[in-house]
C-alpha cells in the first residue's frame, strides 16, 4: 500500500490553517476537530500522523484501525452532529460513506 502523497491539498472548507476568511479558519478547524473527537476510542491510543491531510485521508486511516461496524457508526454519529449544528459540508461528507438517506422515526 502507498502512503498518501503528502502534498495533497485540503478540500475547500476543510482547511485546518489559516485562509483569508477568519470564517472559514473557524469552520474548518472546527470540521477537524469533530472527525478527531467523534472517533471511537481505540487501544493502544496513538496521534493522527502528520501526513493526514485530507477528510478522506483521515477515513482512510481510521478504516485500517476500526471494523465496519464501528466506522459505520463513527459516521451515523458525525451526521447527527452535522444536523444538529446545521453543518451541511460535514452531513454531505457523512452521506458519502454511508449511502442512502436512513428514514428517521418521528416519536
Amino acid at each position: 500500500m502507498t502512503r498518501p502523497s503528502p502534498l495533497a491539498r485540503p478540500q475547500p472548507g476543510w482547511d485546518r490553517m489559516p485562509s483569508a476568511s477568519p470564517v472559514e479558519t473557524l469552520l474548518g478547524q472546527r470540521r477537524w476537530r469533530i472527525l478527531q473527537n467523534a472517533q471511537p476510542l481505540f487501544a493502544p491510543v496513538e496521534p493522527v500522523p502528520a501526513w493526514i491531510r485530507t477528510p478522506s485521508q483521515f477515513v482512510e486511516w481510521l478504516s485500517m484501525r476500526l471494523t465496519p461496524t464501528e466506522l459505520r457508526a463513527y459516521f451515523r454519529d458525525l451526521e447527527d452532529i452535522a444536523r444538529q449544528s446545521c453543518d451541511l459540508e460535514l452531513f454531505r461528507f457523512a452521506r458519502r460513506f454511508l449511502g442512502p438517506l436512513r428514514k428517521r422515526g418521528r416519536g
